[in-house]
């Protein structure tokens, strides 16, 4: 078994202290590429508006999204069912941008009838605009009820 004197330990150590130091703060330094994301039901605020036309109920939606800092998104609708019927159509607009700073988007949809509580599906896809990533089918299905107009 070999013997090391107290100064070559010491020595050792005292090398090592800088490398364990670097490396316990490169993950603070690291940019989060996790895509955003609805952290529920509650992240949505969702109003009737009045005076649209006879077969459509718009609807106004303010949907909080959870955005890790660092980078800025591209939020693409890809679909939006009201109670499983598809008015991904009547969506406006269909595409965003958020950021950490900048977490909220408004959007207005129209459903052929007028339910003050409903499940709304919602999917879409993000691109993270500064390194192209995109991640798609993301979103889920939102029970939505206390619906009020505007």
């Amino acid at each position: 078994m070999p013997q090391y004197n107290r100064r070559t330990v010491v020595r050792g150590a005292a090398w090592s202290l800088p490398v364990v130091a670097v490396a316990s703060n490169a993950p603070a330094f690291a940019a989060s590429t996790d895509a955003p994301s609805i952290p529920g039901s509650s992240a949505f605020v969702v109003c009737k508006l009045p005076g649209a036309g006879q077969n459509c109920q718009s609807y106004r939606a303010t949907l909080n999204l959870t955005v890790q800092p660092s980078d800025t998104w591209t939020i693409d609708f890809t679909t939006l069912l009201v109670d499983n019927v598809n008015f991904l159509a009547s969506v406006v607009p269909q595409s965003f941008t958020v950021s950490a700073t900048s977490t909220q988007i408004v959007f207005t949809f129209c459903t052929a009838s007028s339910p003050s509580q409903f499940d709304l599906t919602l999917r879409y896809r993000a691109t993270n605009n500064r390194t192209g990533a995109v991640t798609s089918n993301l979103g889920g299905t939102y029970a939505l009820s206390g619906v009020r107009n505007c």
